[in-house]
């Protein structure tokens, strides 16, 4: 990948190194102790309190928070307005993360704002997590940068969120909710839909995307209308197909439904004629094509489902080799309901990650859902490690589609 270079990842990576163990130890993360927004305030205002010079669109959800993140970002540019969008996890450079009108920024650049800041840090002797200070150097960036709009995807949950700090908000945005990281927000859907509603503030609007579970839609609107948040749903007769062109937009339609009505909701007009589609990572990302190589990283059943029928439907007929890995607190049983109908055999695995792997799981439940099982691997580093020659997909984690992206870089 040309945008990699490994060097100058170690490099800026080493500026933060006394900062990962909250980042790499989700659960501490996200205990009664460490799991608040207390850390946040002293590292904004040290930083400036960069959020008070955007436009801030606020992003929560389980699945298409990261693409809604960049259309609604391709279509602020289309409306003539300057955007930078802060999305997690990225899946082979840090640069993934900050970007100005849906283009990485430098290792300069990035070096640049994180090399003072990490010596504030220092010097005020804080100790956030490196989460937390990322989302200060992406809004530091972006106002440095002149941007009018941020977009902002939370990482986990809403509520205690680190994003979540920034107070003025122009709108917010809830994507579809399922069943994710249930260790961490709750073991009901209700419980997970409050935790991500709590990026709602009073009288700033909600854009709410079609939900597929009934209870977290009344969840949601419940506490909308404690805060008093206005409530906008997506209009379906938009013509997605006039700014998408791809084979599969249908599978990806509903997430640029709802950056188009939040769009609507503030008053802006987009010109198709200067719409620049995004590269969306890992979101059915085709890195090769003959034989195709998809990246995906459909964490939970909902996207495990889509994924299934955007294959079939894309590629009608076609083997595949599916890599397949998931991360410890995921829907397994849900994923694995939802790839089964593929046409695939496949290789289960551990995803390339530290926060923990749920391959024992993920055995389990695919032999109790017959997958036809290639072979286990507890890690694969080499292509030599694949069958030659065959469709591949790498999912059920950003980290398994890490996997791909590495081994095809």
């Amino acid at each position: 990948m040309k945008d990699f270079d490994p060097e100058r990842e170690n490099a800026f990576f080493s500026l933060f190194q006394e900062y990962f163990d909250l980042e790499r130890d989700v659960g501490k993360q996200h205990d009664s102790q460490n799991y608040s927004l207390d850390r946040m305030y002293p590292l904004a205002e040290l930083a400036g309190n960069p959020e008070r010079k955007l436009k801030i669109i606020h992003i929560a959800g389980t699945k298409g928070k990261g693409s809604t993140a960049f259309y609604l970002t391709a279509l602020l540019n289309a409306a003539g307005k300057s955007c930078g969008v802060f999305t997690s996890p990225h899946l082979l450079t840090v640069r993934e993360r900050f970007q100005i009108n849906n283009q990485l920024l430098s290792y300069d650049a990035l070096e640049a704002a994180a090399l003072p800041l990490c010596q504030r840090l220092k010097a005020a002797g804080l100790k956030p997590s490196l989460f937390e200070i990322f989302t200060v150097l992406a809004l530091q960036l972006f106002a440095q940068g002149g941007m009018e709009y941020a977009v902002l995807e939370t990482g986990i949950g809403g509520l205690l969120d680190a994003t979540n700090y920034v107070q003025n908000k122009l709108a917010t945005i809830i994507t579809p909710l399922s069943y994710d990281h249930t260790a961490l927000l709750g073991n009901t859907i209700e419980e997970i839909a409050l935790q991500k509603a709590g990026i709602l503030r009073s009288g700033v609007p909600l854009i709410l995307a079609k939900q597929p579970f009934p209870a977290a839609e009344q969840t949601v609107m419940q506490y909308a209308a404690k805060l008093g948040t206005p409530v906008f749903r997506p209009e379906s007769n938009i013509n997605v197909t006039n700014w998408l062109k791809n084979s599969y937009i249908q599978f990806l339609s509903e997430n640029f439904q709802t950056a188009y009505r939040a769009i609507e909701v503030l008053g802006l007009t987009p010109d198709p004629m200067r719409f620049r589609p995004p590269t969306l990572r890992a979101r059915f990302e085709i890195i090769r094509n003959e034989p195709p190589v998809i990246l995906d990283a459909a964490h939970n059943g909902d996207s495990a489902r889509q994924l299934s029928r955007a294959i079939a439907a894309c590629y009608p007929g076609r083997h595949f080799v599916c890599v397949l890995g998931c991360v410890l607190g995921k829907d397994v049983r849900g994923i694995v309901e939802g790839l089964r109908t593929m046409d695939a055999e496949f290789i289960l695995t551990n995803p390339d990650t530290p926060r923990g792997s749920a391959l024992p799981q993920l055995m389990e439940v695919a032999h109790e859902n017959n997958l036809e099982i290639l072979d286990i691997k507890d890690h694969i580093t080499s292509l030599d490690e694949l069958p030659a020659d065959q469709p591949l997909l790498f999912t059920g984690s950003f980290f398994t589609a890490l996997i791909g992206a590495k081994l095809f870089v």
